[in-house]
């Protein structure tokens, strides 16, 4: 089932989110610097935040345990928007809850031109999920994560208008 966060969710989301980066990222960032990024990003003022500004879908499983998120802002006056958080419980990878949230965020932004994301390049099986579901490749480009060099890829996902006369 996916439904919108709550502020109970909060702790959940934390969860979700370091079982995540861990499970990408742990032989590529050092533990430390993951979690100052956890606690710093998702801490609960920085949630609460994102809750103003941000859609926040929730997974749950069939217990109605949360297994996963994703976030997206509001679509701009160009009609862009961006999915800025995927995260499923690496546990609940490939059964579904992907795809479930991610068609929950485009019935949501069904009027956007076109949607964004920016994936690390380690992120290999979320490059090819998205690569799956009609993201196109943008561009590639080097940034600092916490310090850390990586490669950052932007998809983009043309959506399609419908026409009117």
């Amino acid at each position: 089932m996916i439904r919108q966060m709550t502020l109970e969710d909060i702790r959940d989301v934390q969860y979700i989110a370091l079982t995540s980066w861990r499970h990408t990222f742990q032989d590529d960032i050092p533990s430390e610097v993951l979690e100052d990024f956890i606690n710093r990003s998702y801490s609960e003022l920085m949630l609460r935040k994102q809750l103003e500004k941000t859609t926040i879908l929730i997974a749950t499983d069939l217990q109605g345990l949360p297994v996963g998120y994703l976030s997206h802002t509001p679509i701009d006056e160009d009609g862009e928007c961006e999915v800025t958080a995927l995260h499923v419980l690496p546990s609940h990878l490939e059964s579904g809850y992907e795809e479930l949230l991610l068609n929950a965020a485009l019935d949501l932004l069904h009027s956007a031109q076109r949607i964004d994301v920016y994936v690390d390049e380690r992120a290999n099986e979320l490059q090819h999920f998205y690569v799956d579901h009609g993201f196109l490749h943008v561009e590639s480009f080097p940034e600092l994560f916490e310090g850390i060099p990586v490669e950052t890829i932007h998809y983009s996902l043309p959506v399609r208008q419908p026409v009117y006369m």
